[in-house]
């Protein structure tokens, strides 16, 4: 078999046309169709570049008597284009937005609920919030079928071309910058709002619900905040270090966000609290303990 069959046959066999490989290894598509009409062949170094690709060695694509590939099995991975990799990013942008804002609809919901504790209108309260638990876990149930069924990808390995690896590279590192911010952001925020609490409700105890409510407001943004990045931040991880990122998530039995189910968790327990033994004040101690234990769950759990 000719290199430009054998060029033609992996290029098939990954599913990408002749522009798809012409932009991977940067070169026209009239190259491509050249070398596989057998009409030329690539330079060395593209040549490197195709065996890395396609994961094939330089033997058996120069060599037109080779035979030990017919015997061989080649490592499946799944080749990303430019268009493929932001397809993906896109995809995981609006993934995090909808989930986290489905997290944040339920602790808004809370607020409602504590704000209108001990009222007239707590009754009205519990119904808000029932009606926005209800919604949010609605939304977080059909974005994650919707991920499921979209993004299969991830229980792959992929492989990206150089340049394209060095412009996510640089992409992520601008990202990471704002990653931060807003991790330092919603920690700052937590703090804040519970030296709010200490600070004001001895000297304004007819104010304790809206204290409360506003605390309970902060830790809704500072956890949005945390999902949203996060998954972000993971989708980055995934296309830069994909080996290490399927070893780690089959460790972690491809399980999600860890605040998508302990912070709904303990909104219940709250409510319950709130509720049963009116512990509406010492009862909020259970949402900054959540997000701590939650963040020491992923910091081990991503080691």
């Amino acid at each position: 078999m000719s290199f430009g069959e054998k060029l033609q046959q992996l290029r098939k066999e990954k599913g990408l046309s002749q522009e798809d490989l012409a932009h991977q290894l940067n070169v026209s598509r009239q190259a491509v169709s050249k070398w596989e009409s057998q009409n030329g062949y690539p330079e060395i170094e593209k040549m490197i570049l195709i065996s890395d690709l396609f994961q094939v060695s330089l033997d058996y694509l120069m060599k037109e008597d080779y035979e030990e590939h017919e015997n061989e099995t080649i490592s499946s991975f799944h080749l990303m284009t430019q268009q493929n990799i932001e397809d993906y990013l896109h995809f995981k942008k609006s993934f995090a937005l909808r989930i986290g804002s489905s997290v944040l609809l339920m602790i808004v919901g809370l607020f409602i609920a504590a704000l209108c504790a001990d009222t007239s209108y707590q009754s009205i309260g519990v119904f808000g919030f029932l009606i926005m638990v209800g919604i949010g876990v609605f939304f977080i149930i059909m974005t994650t079928l919707l991920k499921e069924s979209k993004f299969k990808i991830e229980n792959e390995e992929i492989k990206i071309a150089f340049n394209d690896l060095q412009n996510l590279q640089e992409q992520y590192q601008h990202f990471h910058k704002y990653f931060t911010l807003a991790i330092a952001g919603g920690v700052l925020l937590i703090i804040v709002s519970l030296a709010c609490i200490v600070l004001l409700h001895e000297t304004f105890p007819q104010y304790e619900n809206i204290l409360g409510a506003q605390f309970l407001l902060c830790i809704g943004i500072a956890v949005f905040l945390f999902i949203y990045f996060g998954i972000r931040k993971d989708a980055y991880q995934f296309l830069i270090h994909n080996k290490a990122y399927i070893k780690a998530k089959k460790k972690e039995q491809q399980i999600e966000n860890i605040y998508a189910f302990t912070m709904p968790l303990a909104a219940i327990l709250y409510m319950i609290m709130g509720f049963t033994q009116n512990w509406w004040h010492p009862g909020w101690v259970i949402f900054p303990l959540a997000v701590f234990v939650s963040m020491g769950i992923e910091y081990f759990w991503h080691r």
